[in-house]
């Protein structure tokens, strides 16, 4: 395991440090590859992080590699999200329970894909309201983390085997 997140994460990042992109570019990097990877819109996020990447000039090996890590969590925190945009933002009683969704669509599809449609849409008002501070947070964290120990980072031979 240490031997692919080293080869996956460590040594790109260290690339790019080498490379001279800036702690603070990194860091960015890192928090919105993270930070967009985990939007409950499946499919989307690969063009939107490259976008992002494109757009603000930030590292965009690095944004895809962190968000195709964290996908298996997309993929968990869908349901969640859900949920919650559900609760917060709907007044749907629709249960998420896999028959329930192919008996819907079955009955009257258009009318499901209009309500998952606006599940969806409550789902990603939820994830942009904690995607604020969690983009924030995860900066600091990961700035920090470069600052204390990109030095070293770079210094530090990393076989790729």
């Amino acid at each position: 395991m240490w031997a692919w997140f080293k080869r996956r994460v460590i040594i790109p990042i260290r690339v790019a440090l080498k490379n001279g992109i800036s702690q603070k570019r990194i860091a960015v990097s890192l928090a919105l590859g993270i930070t967009v990877g985990l939007i409950p819109f499946y499919g989307l996020t690969t063009i939107l992080v490259a976008a992002i990447a494109l757009l603000l000039k930030l590292d965009l090996i690095i944004m895809q590699v962190v968000h195709y890590i964290v996908h298996p969590i997309q993929i968990a925190l869908i349901v969640p999200f859900f949920k919650a945009g559900n609760f917060f933002f709907s007044d749907n009683t629709i249960n998420f329970t896999f028959r329930e969704y192919v008996e819907f669509f079955k009955a009257d599809f258009w009318l499901a894909l209009n309500e998952f449609w606006k599940m969806n849409l409550s789902a990603i008002m939820v994830w942009l309201i904690i995607s604020i501070p969690l983009s924030y947070l995860l900066y600091r964290a990961f700035f920090y983390s470069l600052k204390q120990y990109g030095s070293l980072l770079v210094r530090q031979r990393y076989d790729t085997n």
